[in-house]
């Protein structure tokens, strides 16, 4: 009866990315199912194509078969069909990422030093020229390069730096391949979205269990690399994540009903069901990276420094990949004390029209600039006040500047040490991700709402939208229900309110919207609820020792607590 869903609907699903190409791309045979395994059946259900590219074999402690095997029984549990999915076939777990030159690579379960694939499949690189490629960061970049010119996606899915040895080299290499592609392919500029598995999704917090389901919270400071941050990305501030609402056959108030649970259900060897309790939420978060940077047309140069760090695509970096809480590094150009300019030039290879430019401080929490001045070729100048002490995008946004063919940005003052990790340019200030949605969520705690349960207790529901467009004007109605009434965009219940279909819509465009259905619980009916939610954690339990067991029989090994521990 709850997980009907009558009545609920959101516009994101219907047609805007019919037609669209999708890659997700991550290190992990099941990082696919955090990254956006809450999306993708719908997408392609109504006519994305979707293309899933695995970096690693995930062969660290199980054959390379197996973990393909699980990936593609779990996306066929997903309606997605083998042949969407991409081996690179590097190693899983290894330092092959920053190896000095010379320096070799192999597979843990293989000991083979090029990529390969389990029987049955074939890895990218072998099938495109017929040749295996040694474990090289260099080469991993190369085939990553490669396989997104290949298909040229409309929208990329990209793993971040999560506290993960093959996370943080995967999104490492994927932000180097992303950078070559920008700077050789001038019209080729896809819309990029990075997400994080670990802090968002495998270790927050447990909170399937609730009255109504919950979205992805800020994660847990501990479980970073840096608490000092919001993410483990030190550029990203929490409130600037997209937020996509997942479908609505994946909500469930059982944990056992949800697709993703089953899909997660098939990668037996790494014990990602057990998890689904904090994997499955309310929403899915993202990061979107720009692509129409017009410093990719562009030469840049410093008065000290490294001037190929602030025009990379990379926002971190690290030496040592291993260790959860080692230092970033290779991502900062840091001006010397004794340099009396502290000044980077930036020279076009065409003229340009810029109304934006945006500048990444030192993510050094001590270490700030202070104040600066942008200089450009048509003899305007802009003074610039402190950046963002975090490291986020400090925007300067003024007046288009037609036929500029360089500019300046001088360092005035600063605290400690001057430094930049990057500089983007920008014809237009504002940037269009490429669809509209607009979410309802409790405005009290943030959380999207889809089939929304109140005690007999509530008098009201105070509601507020996400829009991906933060400038769009919005509206909020009762379409449905009696005893029920809107003061402002709060919903007031009377004492006969049972059940009512609450719609947001874009002012400007209707066909952007989103429904809801609230209801109301009796004392009877939410004893009930609670009922049905303690048989469901106890057959949660059972069914995540029923698919260990077949773990034992389907692989041959039982070795999660190794695996906890790892």
């Amino acid at each position: 009866k709850l997980d009907s869903n009558e009545g609920v609907d959101n516009s994101f699903y219907d047609s805007q990315f019919r037609d669209k190409k999708v890659m997700v791309i991550v290190p992990h045979e099941d990082d696919d199912l955090m990254a956006m395994g809450q999306i993708l059946p719908q997408l392609y259900k109504n006519g994305t194509d979707i293309r899933i590219v695995f970096a690693t074999n995930g062969d660290k402690f199980c054959y390379a078969h197996t973990r393909q095997n699980e990936a593609c029984n779990a996306l066929e549990k997903l309606g997605i069909p083998r042949e969407k999915v991409i081996f690179l076939g590097y190693p899983d777990g290894t330092n092959m990422y920053v190896k000095k030159a010379g320096e070799k690579s192999y597979s843990y379960s293989t000991g083979l030093d090029h990529t390969y694939s389990g029987k049955g499949f074939r890895e990218y690189h072998f099938q495109k020229f017929g040749t295996h490629a040694e474990y090289t960061a260099e080469n991993m970049i190369d085939d990553i390069e490669n396989v997104i010119l290949d298909y040229r996606p409309d929208y990329i899915i990209a793993i971040d730096f999560d506290p993960h040895t093959d996370h943080r080299g995967v999104s490492m290499s994927f932000e180097t391949a992303m950078s070559r592609i920008l700077k050789s392919e001038n019209n080729y500029q896809p819309k990029i979205l990075k997400t994080f598995c670990y802090s968002s999704e495998w270790k927050a917090k447990p909170d399937f269990y609730s009255l109504n389901i919950k979205s992805v919270h800020k994660p847990i400071k501990e479980k970073l690399s840096d608490p000092t941050y919001e993410t483990n990305v030190p550029q990203y501030n929490w409130g600037d994540r997209v937020r996509i609402p997942v479908y609505k056959g994946s909500v469930s108030h059982s944990i056992l009903r949800c697709p993703e649970y089953k899909a997660l259900g098939e990668h037996l060897s790494q014990f990602a069901f057990v998890y689904s309790d904090r994997i499955i939420n309310g929403d899915m978060v993202y990061w979107t990276r720009r692509t129409d940077n017009l410093l990719n047309d562009a030469s840049v140069s410093v008065s000290s420094g490294k001037a190929e760090l602030i025009n990379d695509f990379k926002f971190v970096g690290v030496k040592k990949i291993r260790s959860p809480h080692t230092k970033l590094s290779g991502c900062v150009s840091k001006f010397s004390k004794n340099d009396a300019e502290k000044t980077v030039t930036v020279k076009f290879k065409h003229p340009k029209t810029i109304s934006c430019i945006s500048l990444y401080d030192d993510f050094d929490l001590d270490s700030n600039i202070t104040s600066g001045i942008l200089s450009f070729s048509d003899g305007s100048s802009i003074n610039v006040n402190a950046l963002n002490n975090n490291g986020s995008e400090t925007k300067v946004v003024f007046a288009p500047k037609s036929n500029i063919t360089s500019f300046t940005f001088k360092v005035t003052r600063y605290k400690k040490s001057a430094g930049l990790c990057e500089i983007e340019a920008f014809e237009n200030a504002d940037y269009d991700i490429g669809f509209s949605l607009i979410k309802l969520k409790n405005a009290d705690t943030d959380d999207f709402i889809y089939n929304y349960l109140i005690t007999n207790d509530e008098r009201t529901l105070n509601l507020g939208a996400y829009v991906s467009d933060q400038n769009a004007g919005y509206t909020i109605k009762v379409t449905e229900g009696d005893g029920v009434r809107l003061d402002g965009n709060t919903l007031v219940f009377d004492d006969g309110f049972k059940k009512c279909t609450v719609r947001a819509e874009l002012n400007n465009d209707s066909s952007i919207y989103d429904q809801i259905t609230v209801e109301r619980l009796s004392k009877k009916e939410l004893r009930s609820y609670e009922v049905f939610e303690n048989v469901n954690r106890i057959l949660f339990k059972i069914d995540s020792l029923r698919l260990k067991t077949k773990n034992i029989f389907v692989n041959g090994y039982f070795y999660e607590t190794l695996h906890k521990f790892i």
